[in-house]
């Protein structure tokens, strides 16, 4: 593989990322290369600083030092709305839906960034607003297809299952159209069933093209699924590489995985 072939793989470069939240250090000089249409998985314990390198990249915080890169181009900071159209979306460890609201209203929220209706138009109701009305409806009808709740479109969010609120978040997520796709626990509290559901899902999305970063802690899921692990302790990098060198690792077995795994 030439240089440039290599540098071409990369998505999302992830340099030297550094934050502090007070006397905390949650991230020290973490750099992460995820590579084009893969399932990349960040481990570790509760604390090593997972979610808050997901909150820089995602543009929710900044980082104190380090850039992110996305196919080679340095991304100014940036806040979240400003990232989603440039293909950057996310799922959350708890739930954020609008639960007074329909299934398809959470949902068509994923596409408000790509519908460019004249304030004008909307007001009056004009053609180009229901023109991308149309589109988006389409689109968020594709998302719910996806992940198998077509028939819950007109469901009110707070009547659905735990599992089900899960999914329609996912769906949300792929409506903005994303590149990358970052999940923050997916798995957490569903049963085996929706579990594997998940699974199947996400080995779908990354035979599309998508590249997924997945923060996860059940390690059946992440294991199965992922070609690169990335492991964290006390916001530093502590190994990175294949499912079974990071079984193996030791590093990883005493501050994350336990002995005999």
């Amino acid at each position: 593989m030439t240089v440039m072939e290599a540098i071409n793989k990369v998505h999302l470069q992830i340099c030297g990322i550094s934050k502090r939240f007070g006397g905390l250090q949650a991230l020290e000089d973490i750099s992460i290369d995820i590579q084009k249409n893969t399932i990349h998985g960040i481990i570790g314990p509760n604390g090593a600083g997972k979610t808050t390198l997901f909150n820089i990249i995602t543009g929710q915080i900044r980082p104190d030092q380090g850039t992110i890169k996305l196919d080679g181009q340095t991304l100014p900071y940036l806040k979240p709305n400003q990232l989603v159209p440039l293909g950057i979306t996310r799922t959350f460890q708890n739930i954020r839906l609008f639960k007074e609201m329909s299934v398809m209203e959470n949902v068509l929220i994923g596409q408000h960034v790509h519908t460019p209706t004249p304030i004008l138009s909307i007001i009056l109701n004009g053609s180009k607003a229901r023109y991308w009305e149309e589109v988006a409806k389409n689109e968020a009808e594709n998302a719910l297809k996806f992940v198998g709740l077509e028939n819950k479109a007109d469901e009110m969010v707070k009547n659905l299952s735990y599992g089900q609120q899960r999914l329609v978040e996912f769906a949300r997520a792929l409506a903005a159209k994303p590149k990358i796709i970052l999940l923050d626990e997916p798995a957490a509290g569903m049963n085996p069933t929706e579990k594997a559901n998940l699974l199947r899902l996400v080995l779908l999305l990354k035979e599309k093209g998508y590249t997924i970063v997945l923060i996860e802690h059940d390690m059946k899921v992440v294991m199965n699924i992922c070609q690169t692990i990335t492991v964290l302790d006390h916001g530093k990098k502590i190994a990175e590489g294949q499912p079974e060198m990071i079984r193996k690792h030791p590093e990883v077995i005493k501050a994350y995985l336990g002995k005999g795994v």
